[in-house]
C-alpha cells in the first residue's frame, strides 16, 4: 500500500496537538516539564518568552509531523492501516516504544541543549526524566502512547475513508 504523505503529516500534527494538551494538563497537575519551552530555548534566549514558545511549538509540531510519516510507514509495514482498531493498538505499541527511546535519550539532553545543565536556565531531566519528578517516566510513556494512538487512528481513518 502506498503512503499518503499529507494524511501522515496531518495525523502527526493531530497527535502532537493531543500530546501537547496532555503536557499542559500535566503542568496544571504539578508536572514541571514543558517540552515546548525546552525546544524553544534551544534556539531563543530566555528573555524572549513569547518567541521561546512560538519557536518551541513550531519545532514540536514539526517533529510531530515527521513522526506522523514514520508511524504511517510502520502501520503500513505491519499491514493494519485499513483496520482502525488494530491501527490504534499498534499506535499504542509504537508510542510506548517511542516513549522509551525518548526517555532513555533524556539523559544525554544536556550535552545537546545550550541552556540545560548546571548553572543554566533549565535543569537536566536525567534518564527518563527522573530529576523532573517521580511521575515523569510514566507520564513520558503515556504522552507518547497518546500521540501514537491519535496519529494512528487519524491516519487509518484517512486511508480507509
Amino acid at each position: 500500500m502506498e503512503i499518503l504523505w499529507v494524511q501522515a503529516i496531518l495525523a502527526g500534527i493531530f497527535g502532537t496537538a493531543l500530546m501537547t494538551l496532555a503536557i499542559y494538563a500535566g503542568k496544571v497537575m504539578g508536572l514541571r516539564s514543558d517540552m515546548v519551552e525546552i525546544l524553544g530555548l534551544i534556539f531563543v534566549p530566555p528573555e524572549r518568552r513569547k518567541a521561546v514558545y512560538v519557536v518551541g511549538l513550531m519545532v514540536h509540531f514539526g517533529f510531530g509531523a515527521l513522526f506522523g510519516i514514520v508511524y504511517a510507514i510502520l502501520l503500513t509495514a505491519v499491514g493494519v492501516v485499513q483496520m482502525v482498531g488494530m491501527a490504534a493498538a499498534w499506535g499504542a505499541v509504537f508510542g510506548a516504544a517511542h516513549g522509551v527511546v525518548v526517555g532513555a535519550g533524556l539523559g544525554a539532553l544536556p550535552a545537546l541543549h545550550p541552556r540545560m545543565g548546571s548553572g543554566q536556565v533549565l535543569q537536566a531531566p536525567g534518564f527518563f526524566g527522573r530529576y523532573v519528578g517521580v511521575g515523569m517516566p510514566v507520564a513520558l510513556i503515556l504522552l507518547h502512547i497518546i500521540y501514537g494512538v491519535a496519529a494512528a487512528v487519524v491516519y487509518s481513518v484517512g486511508v480507509a475513508g
